[in-house]
């Protein structure tokens, strides 16, 4: 079963544009990481420094390996102290058969 995951997360309003240059390479590396089904970041239109990371792998086995991956690491070694005002908050999802 696919393993599904939503994280929010607000940006500092100072660090916006490193943000959001961070998060657009860190979701065009993780397309192409194995298992990932998919990979989207989203940024709200009426808050823009409120942000949505939707992301479904094949397996908690391929998330865990994404979170241990060099562009992840990069990705959170790019950001400042600071640059998230709230930090991400992650919930898992599951699939509701009919």
């Amino acid at each position: 079963m696919a393993f599904v995951a939503i994280f929010q997360a607000t940006a500092s309003p100072e660090y916006l544009p490193i943000v959001k240059h961070s998060v657009a390479i860190l979701e065009q590396e993780s397309r192409e990481q194995p298992g990932t089904i998919r990979y989207e970041f989203y940024q709200s239109k009426d808050d823009p420094i409120v942000f949505m990371l939707f992301g479904i792998w094949e397996t908690k086995a391929d998330w865990q390996a994404h979170v241990a991956s060099e562009a992840h690491k990069k990705h959170e070694s790019s950001l400042p102290a600071g640059a998230w005002k709230i930090p991400p908050a992650m919930r898992e999802w599951q699939v509701v058969s009919a």
